[in-house]
């Protein structure tokens, strides 16, 4: 069987008992977790030295580390202290709910099939983990009657960049082998890349190395709540401006890279804009890509040419995202 290292980006506490219980609860046990803590004040790092969750954690090989206060730079971190020590890589996001056959079952769809990453299909809750909805699907999984299907590169973007649509779920729902990790997108530097959204971006970079496994089994529940990162993405911040320019952003790199044809991609970069309308149109940091958009539009090479530097700008004008902001390495603090 293939050893697991669970990585924990955790900044809310008000979920993390439910998180370690379906951890402990998993009937494939061969993995460890690192938790990196970028709650305020270290809240999270002082309640497990505390015991507050002893008898959840009770048996778990738990690592404890500080985190950067920096939710995108926390997942890079710990990626980092990883260190490629495992064949199989797990992001296990603060507030999501993983089922005790989970890790069972992503092991054996990479032991089945070489794959970049393994996907499970998800529920949807409210604030209480209670399954309640799901998301649309599309045909090529409704319409396939086995237990695992394997996307393509070309299946993948196809579903996803050329119609601006996440399918797939969030990074809790995914396993990634070694090769699929070592894609996980930084921040680039000189050229687009499918750095921006955390799940699907690492999706996409990671399909370069090996298709997609989709397992048609609800392992999990992705929880909807007040607190989520998600919920300030229409809002005229960073993350809501890099958040809803990033389909714009892959359709040009799925263009560049040949995997959507032309006018797909422009049909996408038409969806992504109609959204940014609907929440940008009058923020001030929006009009130079309107402005582009006026201006390039007519030619795809003229309009990746002209988008590029805005990108790579926008991108630079925060350490949250800049390609030049290092992470600092966090010494392990025994829980």
């Amino acid at each position: 069987m293939s050893h697991i290292t669970t990585l924990i980006p955790a900044y809310k506490k008000e979920h993390l008992g439910a998180v370690f219980l379906g951890l402990r609860r998993q009937s494939f046990k061969d993995f460890e977790v690192i938790l990196s803590d970028d709650s305020p004040d270290d809240a999270i790092t002082h309640l497990i030295r505390s015991g507050h969750w002893a008898r959840l954690t009770d048996g778990l090989r738990l690592t404890v580390v500080r985190g950067p206060k920096n939710a995108r730079r926390n997942h890079e971190q710990l990626l980092d202290l990883w260190g490629e020590r495992s064949p199989l890589v797990h992001f296990h996001l603060d507030d999501d709910i993983i089922y005790p056959e989970f890790y069972r079952q992503h092991v054996n769809a990479h032991l089945l099939a070489p794959c970049c990453a393994s996907v499970s299909q998800r529920w949807l809750s409210h604030d209480d983990g209670v399954p309640a909805w799901t998301l649309p699907l599309p045909d090529l999984i409704t319409q396939c009657e086995g237990h695992l299907l394997q996307l393509d590169r070309q299946e993948l973007f196809a579903s996803t960049v050329a119609v601006c649509q996440n399918w797939l779920g969030e990074l809790s729902n995914m396993v990634f082998s070694l090769e699929g990790a070592r894609a996980y997108p930084r921040p680039p530097a000189h050229d687009l890349s499918y750095y921006a959204l955390l799940d699907i971006g690492a999706l996409l970079s990671a399909s370069a190395s090996a298709p997609v496994t989709y397992i048609r089994e609800y392992l999990g529940v992705f929880r909807q709540n007040a607190g989520q990162t998600t919920h300030d993405m229409a809002r005229p911040t960073h993350g809501g401006r890099v958040g809803f320019l990033a389909w714009v952003t892959y359709a040009l790199a799925a263009w560049r890279d040949g995997l959507i044809e032309g006018p797909a991609a422009a049909a996408a970069i038409g969806v992504a804009t109609k959204r940014i309308l609907q929440h940008f149109a009058d923020d001030t940091q929006m009009a130079a890509f309107f402005s582009i958009l006026e201006t390039q539009a007519g030619s795809m090479e003229e309009l990746y040419l002209a988008y590029r530097p805005f990108w790579l700008k926008l991108l630079d004008s925060h350490p949250g995202t800049a390609h030049h902001v290092v992470t600092e390495f966090r010494s392990p603090i025994p829980a």
